[in-house]
């Protein structure tokens, strides 16, 4: 297959990583295997999606915002509290 003339010869991803190392108890740990095991993701992709969430909802509340949970039939909503 001919090489694209266009195409960088190379990618580098630029983006700065960092390694981290935490102390979770055992509780945490477990919901963390729950969760990549049911979705199929690494730990790391676990971590990042936690992390996102966190940090919307931390956004959404620093503006006064309510952030609810409806149920699927639309009969329970709970509202999440951010401490």
């Amino acid at each position: 297959m001919p090489k694209d003339s266009t195409a960088p010869a190379s990618v580098v991803d630029t983006q700065q990583v960092s390694r981290l190392s935490v102390n979770i108890n055992q509780d945490t740990a477990e919901k963390i295997r729950v969760y990549r095991k049911r979705r199929g993701v690494s730990i790391t992709e676990t971590i990042r999606r936690a992390v996102a969430i966190l940090a919307l909802l931390d956004e959404e509340t620093a503006k006064d915002s309510e952030v609810l949970i409806k149920s699927k039939d639309g009969k329970n909503i709970r509202q999440l509290w951010m401490v």
